[in-house]
This record gives C-alpha cells, sequence and structure tokens, in this order.
C-alpha cells in the first residue's frame, strides 16, 4: 500500500512539471526575441492645457463690503481680463502663474467672468453683496471653515419652516427659515426667484438670515477678444485704458463686448504694452 501512494506522488509531481514546462515552451515562442517590456510613459502636462483656477471669492460668497480682491493662478505671465457687474480690469500673472486684483461690487447679485484672452478660457463666479449683512461673531478659523453663502433659486414649496427652491442648474436645495430671518421688501411666495444669505449646516441646508425677492438671474453676454487698434470702434461709453490718446492703428488691444438687448456694443478697450507677448 506504501509503494502505490509514493508511486502515485511521484506521478503527480512529474505530470505538473510537464505541463509547466509545456507552457513555458509556448510562451517563448509567443513573444519575439529581444523585445522588452516598457513601462507605460507618464504623461506630461501640455503647458497650452493650463486652466485659470480660482482661489477667492468662492463661488456664491456673500460679502458685506462694496470691494473684494479676485485671486487665482493660470500660466504664467498671462493676460487676465476680469468682468465685473459695471466694470471690467486687466491683470497680468506673474513667473509663477499668480493673480490678483481688487473690484468693485453693486448692491445684490454680482457675476463675474475671469478670461483669458489668449486661450478664451473662462472662469464664472457670483458673488452677492450686502452691506446689512451681519457676519457671525467668532475667531478666524470658525469664520474660514463656515463662511456666509448664498443659494439663488425659484421657490417650489414653503413651509413654516423651510422654503425649497429650484436653482439655474435644476438643483433641489433647501433654505431653513426662523422667526429671526430678515425678508427685503416681502416674504416670497411659489414661483418668486430669492437670493436666501446665511450659513449652511452639515446637511447642506443654508439656515437665512436675508432673503431677498429678485429677477431670475441670467447669465451676462460677454464676449473678450483680441485685435489691432485699427480692427475696433469704441462708442461714446466705451473706457480705454490706459487712456483714449494710447489707442493707435498699430495697437495692441483687448476689448470687451456686452450685449444687453440683442444689441452688442463695446464696454472697454485696454492697449496693451508694446513688449506684451501674452497674445
Amino acid at each position: 500500500m506504501r509503494k502505490e501512494v509514493v508511486w502515485a506522488i511521484i506521478a503527480g509531481v512529474t505530470f505538473g512539471l510537464v505541463i509547466a514546462f509545456g507552457v513555458v515552451r509556448i510562451n517563448s515562442t509567443l513573444k519575439p526575441k529581444g523585445e522588452a517590456i516598457e513601462a507605460s510613459p507618464t504623461p506630461r502636462p501640455n503647458p497650452s492645457e493650463f486652466k485659470i483656477t480660482l482661489d477667492k471669492p468662492e463661488n456664491e460668497d456673500v460679502v458685506n463690503e462694496d470691494i473684494i480682491t479676485v485671486s487665482g493662478i493660470t500660466k504664467p505671465k498671462s493676460t487676465i481680463i476680469i468682468s465685473a457687474e459695471e466694470k471690467d480690469y486687466i491683470v497680468s500673472s506673474d513667473d509663477k502663474g499668480f493673480f490678483e486684483k481688487e473690484i468693485n461690487l453693486i448692491s445684490g447679485v454680482n457675476q463675474i467672468l475671469v478670461t483669458d484672452p489668449s486661450s478664451q478660457i473662462t472662469e464664472k463666479l457670483l458673488v452677492i453683496y450686502s452691506s446689512a449683512f451681519e457676519e457671525n461673531e467668532g475667531d478666524r478659523l470658525e469664520k474660514a471653515a463656515n463662511k456666509p453663502k448664498a443659494y439663488l433659486g425659484t421657490v417650489t414649496d414653503i413651509t413654516d419652516s423651510t422654503i425649497q427652491i429650484k436653482t439655474t442648474v435644476s438643483e433641489i436645495k433647501q433654505v431653513s427659515v426662523s422667526e429671526e430671518v430678515v425678508y427685503v421688501k416681502t416674504e416670497p411666495a411659489i414661483g418668486d426667484f430669492i437670493v436666501a444669505m446665511g450659513y449652511k449646516n452639515g446637511n447642506q441646508v443654508l439656515n437665512a438670515q436675508r432673503i431677498l425677492i429678485t429677477p431670475p438671474v441670467t447669465e451676462p453676454k460677454i464676449t473678450v477678444a483680441t485685435a489691432k487698434g485699427v480692427d475696433v470702434t469704441p462708442t461714446k461709453t466705451t473706457k480705454i485704458y490706459p487712456k483714449a490718446s494710447d489707442l493707435e492703428d498699430e495697437s495692441q488691444t483687448v476689448s470687451v463686448t456686452t450685449e444687453v438687448s440683442g444689441k452688442s456694443s463695446i464696454r472697454s478697450i485696454f492697449v496693451l504694452p508694446s513688449q506684451n507677448l501674452t497674445l
């Protein structure tokens, strides 16, 4: 009996070795001689694919001052145009791509466009300015972690303690209201477009402090383009920077055109220094 077991073990081992040897031979015949296994190259970022990354303010921030700083990072030595509600601004990024610029806000909703004219890349911001909004007291860390924010949208449902809205991108958001909430002019009804300002809790419900009824927010039609001075035609209301006498036929310019009620007009023209090579 012992001999049969031993012979069975030997036979099994031999059979396994034969199969393993066959697999090795087949693989060696299928693989071309001298072929080396190469690691896939790690993709490198293409400088032309760099975007605009905004640092501050954040989208839907609520501020109680009419001057804010817009900052971010993009390609080094780039010309950036910041278009606010009533005025346009120009700034250049530094050697590391950082840029910042102080801009003025209007009361209420401010839509801000940050554009790189050379690549036609645009980032959008929505900031609400309310001089009557009172920020929560607390240290810097608390205020940084829970900054005042705004929810904007059309009212779809109202209860004693909650207002439900549908945003312009069809998201459903909840606004919590209490006896302390301040309604600007009047309380909202279903179908009204509102701006609710307050602080978000852990469930992303906005605990409102102020609620404003306003016309629906629509994206501004603004175009930023580069051209020579001879190809741009300013109007009586066009602002020319640094000054109108700098605009000549061979000037390199960046113009900001706005469209209102189907009519387009150049709002701003920036005359670039002759050494500017970003455009």
